[in-house]
């Protein structure tokens, strides 16, 4: 009796806890759409066929570069 207990009780911090974790995912994303959107103009700058990053639009050609290498440095195995 006291396992069928626990196993309801079990189901339902998992059920809470997936909903929080969807409730914070949303916030996240809100969160990050009104920073982007402050943020101002953003442009598209790729790196490889499969990878494209975000930059500022306001950037100078030689901060470019240098935010493109600084990726690459970080992330040689996705590339």
């Amino acid at each position: 009796m006291a396992k069928d207990q626990n196993s309801t009780n079990s189901k339902k911090d998992t059920e809470i806890s997936r909903f929080g974790k969807n409730v914070a995912h949303t916030q996240a994303e809100n969160l990050l759409s009104e920073i982007k959107e402050k943020s101002g103009e953003m442009i598209l700058v790729t790196i490889s066929p499969r990878t494209t990053i975000e930059l500022p639009a306001y950037l100078t050609q030689a901060e470019r570069d240098a935010r493109v290498a600084n990726y690459i440095k970080l992330h040689k195995s996705k590339i």
